[in-house]
């Protein structure tokens, strides 16, 4: 090969990349507006996928099996995930103003009959004008958590429609998008399976053992709230549930602050009976179920470090809102799965 003809072929080499870095830049400024419906469907499809592969086989073959089952899928989907996200992100829209407007009257009041109080935390009733100003300063940082929470809650519909249709997608044709990435990415004879049944192992640990865990605490925390009279109850149970789902915190964060607010109430009214019900409550019930209930779903093949799932919620939230719950740590985990499988080849 003559120098002209190498520089020919070098030049082709480097116009080929440059146009291919152009489109890919080109479709990203493209899809960027729907990357959390994408990016979510793609995590709902892949939490309901055996759901799907149990459908198929229920379907007569006389039908398109991979599309009726698709489409039962999403049904479930919406039934179980999207249509309760909506009406709770609606409740908490107005539960969020009321409980501010609540908590600002109720810490900011400068009235405070203290002469209910219990003989054992009388000599403590002098810290309580310290103790507004610190509750009013932590009600506005919760407050605020929440709102960003809120802001992230796929609520337009254009959004939640590129959702489904993706979900429909991802689960008809989950097995050619296998075969896409296999040939994208090169490996050796078998490493896709093992990598898969690890990541399963690994992610289906953390959702059951994290997300569905704190669900069910948060589910009981509102149930507790709402028999007691506790303002706001579905805001207070949400908290509960996304704090449960964060390693190293846990739902007495959220509850043992309401158990010291009916103590406060009782000090007006003279019934405890409301903060110590909730405090057994909280303690052998709402606090109890995460150690009984986590062992039993996660197997010893399924744990997760603790900081994977930490760091996975916490940056999901702050990059991709409500859906990174889930989005955040799965990524990670694949990251995780990159580095052990590197380690290995080394």
């Amino acid at each position: 090969m003559t120098k002209e003809q190498e520089r020919l072929e070098s030049y082709r080499r480097t116009a080929g990349i440059v146009f291919v870095v152009i489109l890919l830049l080109l479709s990203y400024l493209i899809i960027r507006p729907f990357i959390i419906a994408i990016l979510s469907a793609a995590a709902l499809s892949y939490v309901f996928y055996p759901v799907y592969i149990k459908l198929l086989p229920l379907v007569p073959a006389r039908l398109p099996a991979k599309k009726i089952a698709s489409l039962l899928t999403c049904g479930l989907i919406i039934l179980i995930v999207l249509i309760p996200t909506v009406i709770v992100s609606l409740i908490l829209t107005q539960e969020v103003r009321d409980g501010y407007i609540f908590l600002q009257n109720f810490l900011q009041n400068p009235q405070m009959n203290v002469s209910h109080l219990p003989p054992f935390i009388t000599q403590w009733s002098g810290y309580l004008p310290q103790f507004k100003e610190v509750a009013t300063d932590l009600a506005g940082q919760l407050i605020g958590i929440l709102q960003s929470l809120l802001r992230g809650v796929p609520s337009v519909v254009l959004n939640i429609f590129i959702t489904i249709f993706s979900i429909y997608y991802f689960l008809a044709h989950g097995k050619d998008l296998y075969k896409f990435f296999g040939e994208i990415v090169p490996l050796a004879e078998g490493r896709y399976r093992q990598i898969l049944n690890r990541f399963d192992d690994l992610s289906r640990g953390m959702i059951m053992g994290q997300i569905v865990v704190g669900i069910i605490q948060g589910i009981l925390a509102w149930l507790g709230f709402f028999l007691l009279g506790v303002p706001n109850p579905v805001l207070w149970g949400f908290l509960t549930a996304i704090i449960s789902i964060i390693p190293l915190l846990g739902a007495a964060i959220v509850w043992v602050p309401i158990v010291a607010y009916l103590a406060i109430v009782g000090t007006t009214t003279g019934e405890y009976w409301r903060a110590v019900t909730l405090l057994l409550y909280g303690t052998f019930v709402i606090s109890l179920i995460d150690n009984f209930l986590k062992p039993k779903i996660v197997g010893d093949n399924a744990k997760i470090h603790p900081l994977i799932i930490l760091f996975g919620i916490l940056g999901g939230i702050q990059l991709f809102g409500i859906a990174g719950i889930l989005i955040g740590p799965l990524i990670l985990t694949i990251f995780d799965l990159v580095i052990e499988i590197y380690k290995e080849s080394l």
